[in-house]
């Protein structure tokens, strides 16, 4: 159990990090701006105040690290869709499919950003979903909102077919085709959060990724527990199909399960089935092995069909 709530708060953790990297990296457009407008930070405090100034040596300090700030800036930053974090890239899969469909072709440094997503997908299955996903931590905050609620009201839990969100990816690139890359704010939960920071951060601005980021988030309240995640997002599932296979994976020691218990079930956010050793789309969240009573569930090298 302790093994589950490390595993739980961690998860929690690691997508604030995430939001509060967007947020960075959408400030670095007043940064930018600042250096190129003042190159000083007695003039920065003079114009924009004691805040400003801070904020301004605070990012000037932190990317001289890394070289040249000025430079820094404007080579890291971007949307989920393609970011840079200290030079390195980071490349969305589906946005990589997106731009093969469209343009047929990869640029060099865009295909180098799938290195690292796609290595997490082949060692540990669908981890974004628990660790990276901005989104997903919102439908987390409002699954436990519908736990509280459900002692009061009803809440209905709906099942789709799986295959609803590779119909959903099949859809979004046709569009794509037709209307640009920008269609995926409105499919994407993670570029509909990534969006709305960028344009409040950057601008001041509201984004249309706002609108669907309510719809998302109406879904998983009405419909079900992180029903997005399960039945809607396209990334999720192919990074669950990815890492099938996955050497890392959720273990059961079947001679210490207990027969009639189902807890791994019901708590399952991803509605996976640790107990029958079903656990395609296992996110790694933890919060099976918090609620087993006989501690038969671990997390390790996956373990050979008997």
């Amino acid at each position: 159990m302790k093994s589950g709530r490390a595993l739980l708060v961690i998860s929690i953790l690691s997508r604030i990090g995430v939001v509060a990297i967007l947020c960075a990296l959408a400030s670095l457009t007043h940064y930018h701006n600042l250096k190129k407008a003042y190159n000083n930070p007695r003039l920065v405090e003079l114009s924009s105040g004691k805040t400003a100034r801070w904020f301004y040596e605070s990012a000037d300090h932190l990317l001289s690290l890394f070289g040249d700030p000025q430079l820094e800036a404007r080579k890291s930053g971007g949307m989920t869709w393609s970011i840079r974090l200290g030079g390195i890239p980071f490349t969305d899969p589906v946005a990589a499919l997106s731009v093969l469909v469209k343009n047929h072709r990869w640029e060099l440094g865009f295909a180098l950003g799938l290195i690292v997503p796609l290595t997490l997908a082949f060692v540990f299955g669908r981890v974004f979903c628990s660790y990276i996903c901005p989104a997903s931590l919102l439908f987390f905050s409002i699954s436990r909102i519908r736990n509280l609620l459900s002692r009061f009201l009803y809440f209905p839990d709906f099942k789709m077919n799986r295959g609803f969100s590779w119909g959903i990816l099949a859809g979004g690139l046709i569009m794509a085709l037709w209307f640009g890359h920008g269609i995926w704010i409105l499919i994407l939960p993670y570029f509909a959060v990534g969006q709305t920071l960028f344009a409040g951060i950057s601008s001041g601005t509201l984004s249309i990724g706002l609108v669907s980021l309510a719809a998302f988030c109406a879904l998983d309240f009405f419909l079900g527990k992180q029903f997005t995640c399960r039945y809607v997002c396209p990334t999720g599932r192919l990074l669950g199909f990815i890492g099938t296979k996955s050497p890392v994976a959720l273990r059961r020691d079947s001679s210490a399960c207990l027969d009639a218990c189902q807890s791994c079930i019901d708590v399952c956010p991803m509605k996976v089935q640790p107990k029958y050793d079903e656990t395609v789309d296992c996110s790694m969240c933890g919060e099976c092995l918090t609620v087993c009573p006989s501690h038969c569930l671990s997390i390790g090298i996956r373990q050979k069909p008997e």
